[in-house]
């Protein structure tokens, strides 16, 4: 990703340059020779150095951010090396970080190593899994106990140190305080477990300090005794930051600088690194340029800086500067402030300026069924495309490529199957809801049943948008604490309950054509910034296929996350499932005056979601680009991979000028609102049909329609809310979670509309038990990865089934048992058909 010479006329290089000096960014303590210097070293490091020396350097570069070459050294590593005991556990170690998405092809070899009794890597495989984050005690459950039952070596400390990862741990990092300061345990498993304490951390402040008392205590000449320091230094409570104790841990750090120990010299710089202490940045300065080397009798200094113990000390140093290059923080200036106050408060404006407009139902819910099919198309659009899929799409470029986006190849077939086989039948059924058509058909059982799917997974989905842009979006850009993670919920749930309850559908429609624009400009404009940055477009495209996008697939696999076949089947269902169950979906198709208009409204949705998809793939890769050239901007401990979702909301923070962050927070804010709002309209439409127009006699009174209907969305919203404190218990990155949650009833839905609309012999008995068992496998696909299935393969598995199990139940129900209901509701939805429109050829 090299850059190119900018090509921009010299005018618009001095206003653009004019704009970007307004940033809100201070310059980083590092200045870019030392930052350089300090990359250089690791580069060098990692080709000139052998064995652990060059892992050190890989895992240090992996650290910081400069994954580059990596990947590729190691594999060659591995060609030529891997089967040397012990070293090939540190081999497969960096593999596994340089690519996470083939992390799991090493993990079966580094528990095999740690599960064979005869191996004499088993502590090398026991601390790597610990490293990784693997949870022995899960793996190799027999194993550890047995190891965990005997003595107290580094064996046993390594192992100890992995069962802290578990799902359900037993264990805790007070067990590793214990070792330390149980008398009689030797000085090897004592720094062991120190080191690991640094490592891991989570300690109370009663912890904290026996830990810190036992690093002053130890003796000098003790191995455990920086590793205790730099443990109890990394760890200690805000509070005691100026308290005499750490400062005095800070004093005996500091007197290891000149060591004649290369542990002591490299554990004291990770420290001083980690803490973000800048003011003793001339010590690690002075350790990179090697000012007072190691060195054997009669070696000179020359010779000594290229010998494996000072490179180790010098790439150690470079790491710890680099990360003290990403201890700054960020905040939005008061220009971006002013842009998002100014975009809510229109927000609420345009929520009561419609809500003078509204004289009936049909005029909230259906916008007067007389609305521009290209608005309703944008709108369409909006909904579908929320801040899940403005913050995932992104995050999944980044981390797995652009296998997902091929999925945008099968819109044609999908304009086709729902504008010719769906729309038409929605059409011939005007109605309210569109489970009344399930009524219809099949009876009320299963409308019911279609209304609690329904309800299921719009609850869901809201409070999921509601949780990912507090937790993802929000959180970081604003950089709000998260303390005030449920007071930002209901502001802005509550903002947008108010435009909507006010409003109806001709608010939600107005602002979502407003928010799609906004959301598309926020695309546009992080494209141009990065290419202003790099020179052009072409310096930030990939020129080859990048290692930690794992290997490249075509067929079908369901126990692959993603191939192309799997992108493009998954696409397929899930927009036919939604635009053919959903009520957000059959609303504005139904909003539309006939067939034609409503096509044209869906082809407008697609149309604007492939446009969007594609510059969303694209800002993936832009921020890739950008972390990947300037990994100073990331937090401590942030990684391409492991905070893929989280980069594009960074970059609206670091990489925009004051007023265009602003905007494009308010973009992301824009999807948000945009798409609960039309899931408030939708879901109250469903309550208020489905169930309380049915079994409240009071509700029925014309009079009180109007004001119940508000007062039930505001109702749904609080329940959102609710919903979405809970969200944050699932576990997965982005992607996952919605697929594993929000789309967990989209082919359980389809599947009763399928049966009522396209199976003739459909009853209510077969329809039903297919839709139970359409969620009892997604359920198990999701959650329990039955058969070794991929959460893609959740929908068009579980529609298959439901489908199968249906279609097959109700032929039963008909051939067999002489079920009469099937024929009947057929005549009577001809009937209705006929009587309430008549002209239906024009339709």
């Amino acid at each position: 990703m090299n850059s190119k010479p900018n090509r921009i006329p010299f005018l618009v290089l001095f206003l653009i340059s004019c704009i970007f000096s307004c940033t809100s960014h201070d310059p980083s303590p590092i200045s870019e020779d030392l930052r350089e210097r300090s990359v250089a070293t690791l580069e060098e490091v990692l080709h000139q150095q052998q064995s652990w020396v060059k892992v050190h350097a890989a895992e240090y570069k992996l650290w910081a951010g400069y994954p580059n070459g990596v990947y590729e050294v190691f594999l060659e590593e591995k060609e030529r090396l891997e089967a040397i005991p012990q070293y090939r556990i540190g081999i497969w170690r960096v593999l596994a970080q340089a690519s996470p998405t083939q992390a799991a092809t090493y993990w079966p070899k580094i528990v095999g190593a740690f599960n064979d009794p005869s191996g004499n890597d088993r502590v090398h495989a026991a601390e790597t899994a610990a490293k990784l984050g693997l949870s022995l005690e899960d793996l190799a459950p027999k194993a550890t106990s047995e190891v965990l039952g005997g003595e107290i070596n580094s064996l046993y400390v390594y192992t100890l140190w992995s069962t802290l990862h578990g799902e359900n741990p037993t264990r805790s990092s007070g067990d590793l305080l214990e070792l330390i300061l149980s008398p009689g345990v030797e000085e090897l498993p004592k720094m062991q477990a120190a080191f690991a304490l640094r490592n891991y951390g989570n300690l109370t402040k009663e912890q904290w300090e026996k830990l810190a008392d036992a690093a002053l205590e130890e003796p000098s000449e003790s191995m455990a005794k920086v590793y205790l320091l730099s443990a109890a230094f990394l760890h200690a409570p805000d509070a005691a930051t100026e308290e005499a104790k750490y400062l005095n841990l800070k004093r005996n750090l500091l007197a290891m600088a000149d060591s004649p120990k290369k542990g002591e010299r490299m554990e004291m710089a990770i420290a001083l690194g980690e803490s973000g202490e800048v003011e003793e940045l001339p010590v690690l300065v002075g350790l990179l340029e090697g000012n007072n080397p190691i060195m054997e009798e009669g070696e000179s200094r020359e010779e000594a800086l290229e010998n494996a113990v000072n490179a180790d000390i010098r790439a150690t140093a470079a790491y710890a500067i680099l990360q003290l290059d990403r201890t700054e923080e960020y905040f939005l200036a008061w220009g971006d402030w002013m842009v998002v106050v100014f975009y809510l408060m229109g927000m609420l404006g345009i929520g009561y300026f419609f809500s003078r407009k509204n004289k009936d139902e049909k005029d909230y819910y259906l916008g007067g069924g007389k609305m521009n099919p290209i608005a309703v198309g944008l709108s369409l659009f909006a909904t579908l495309l929320s801040s899940l899929s403005y913050l995932s799409y992104p995050g999944e470029m980044v981390k797995y490529g652009p296998v997902i986006f091929s999925g945008v190849l099968i819109f044609p077939l999908v304009y086709y199957v729902v504008g010719w086989f769906l729309i038409p039948k929605f059409m011939k059924l005007r109605v309210t809801s569109a489970y009344e058509i399930l009524e219809i058909n099949l009876g009320v059982s299963i409308r019911l049943l279609a209304t609690f799917f329904f309800l299921s997974l719009r609850f869901l989905w809201m409070g999921t948008i509601i949780f990912i842009t507090v937790h993802t979006a929000i959180l970081s850009i604003f950089g709000f604490d998260p303390s005030f993670t449920l007071l930002i919920s209901v502001l802005l749930m509550g903002i947008t309950i108010f435009y909507t309850t006010m409003g109806g559908l001709k608010a939600v429609v107005f602002t979502d054509v407003i928010q799609s624009a906004v959301l598309i400009g926020g695309a546009l404009l992080t494209l141009f910034v990065v290419s202003w940055h790099f020179g052009s477009v072409s310096a930030w495209i990939p020129q080859d296929w990048l290692p930690h996008w794992g290997e490249l697939k075509l067929g079908f696999d369901a126990r692959e996350r993603l191939t192309i076949a799997n992108a493009l089947l998954t696409t397929f269902v899930w927009y036919v499932a939604s635009s053919g169950s959903d009520q957000m979906s059959i609303q504005r198709f139904l909003a539309t005056e006939n067939i034609h208009t409503a096509r044209r409204t869906f082809g407008v949705s697609l149309i604007t979601t492939f446009v969007v998809q594609v510059l969303l793939g694209f800002v993936g890769l832009a921020v890739l680009a950008y972390f990947t050239a300037f990994p100073r901007y990331m937090a401590p401990g942030e990684t391409l991979n492991t905070h893929a979702d989280q980069l594009f909301p960074k970059f609206i923070l670091v990489g925009l000028p004051v007023g265009i962050s602003g905007l494009v927070a308010a973009g992301i804010l824009a999807a948000a609102m945009s798409s609960l709002s039309s899931g408030l309209n939708s879901t109250s439409s469903v309550i208020s049909e489905d169930l309380l127009k049915r079994f409240s006699k009071a509700y029925k009174q014309p009079k009180n329609q109007l004001r119940s209907i508000r007062n039930l969305s505001l109702f749904v919203g609080v329940l959102a809310l609710g919903l979405s404190l809970l969200i944050s218990r699932v576990e997965g990155n982005l992607y996952d979670i919605i697929v594993k949650v929000v789309n967990l009833f989209v082919s359980p839905l389809f599947v009763l509309f399928f049966m009522a609309l396209f199976v003739p012999f459909a009853t209510a008995r077969g329809t039903f038990w297919g839709g139970i068992a359409s969620v009892a496998i997604a359920v198990a696909i999701a959650f329990f990865k039955v058969w070794g299935i991929e959460v893609l393969y959740i929908m068009p598995v579980s529609l298959g089934v439901g489908i199968l199990i249906g279609t097959l139940l109700s032929w039963v129900d008909h051939k067999i048992f002489g079920n009469p209901e099937t024929m009947a509701k057929r005549i009577k939805a001809a009937a209705i058909i006929k009587d309430e429109f008549p002209e239906k050829d024009e339709l």
